[in-house]
């Protein structure tokens, strides 16, 4: 994190000085039925629970995009990649190498993906359904769950990119 905000960020002098003395030489234990453990060093992260903790996150995900050749949407821990080809056997091909990319990128920067939610949406109108059925996307060896509906930012999206599974009305009322 310290050399994405000096490097990336152009953080630099007395406020890097600052951030390097909040994320380093960091302790910590828990405590389970008033039993507390020994306390440790943590090596990395970024607190949780603080008011700088959503922003650094995001300062430290925000270059996932320069790794794969996917379209990358980022909100708070949730991460949203696309790609789109007029072969579905080309596109299978590619999203699962682009994967693969984005599974070092984040590996390099230790984080984790969690197989147990990732899924993903086949959209276009010329697809059919027994050709869909034969799309897998890979993760290595996890193979990623296909939904024909996703809630992306708190929309549901269908395969056929229509509303008609939402069921209700969203109305954007300004405050």
């Amino acid at each position: 994190m310290i050399k994405k905000l000096h490097q990336n960020y152009g953080v630099n002098g007395t406020e890097l000085q600052l951030f390097t003395s909040y994320l380093t030489n960091r302790k910590q234990y828990t405590v389970v039925n008033g039993a507390k453990s020994n306390c440790r060093n943590i090596a990395c992260g970024i607190p949780q629970g603080s008011t700088l903790g959503p922003l650094l996150f995001i300062m430290y995900i925000n270059d996932l995009h320069l790794c794969s050749k996917f379209k990358t949407i980022l909100y708070a821990d949730d991460t949203y990649l696309s790609l789109s080809h007029s072969s579905l056997s080309t596109l299978q091909s590619r999203v699962n190498n682009e994967l693969l990319k984005v599974h070092d990128g984040m590996s390099l920067n230790k984080l984790s993906t969690k197989y147990g939610k990732s899924l993903y949406l086949l959209t276009g109108k010329k697809i059919q359904n027994n050709l869909a059925e034969n799309f897998l996307v890979r993760l290595g060896i996890h193979q990623i769950k296909h939904e024909q509906s996703v809630k992306y930012l708190g929309v549901i999206v269908d395969e056929k990119l229509n509303w008609s599974s939402l069921g209700q009305v969203f109305v954007a009322v300004k405050k």
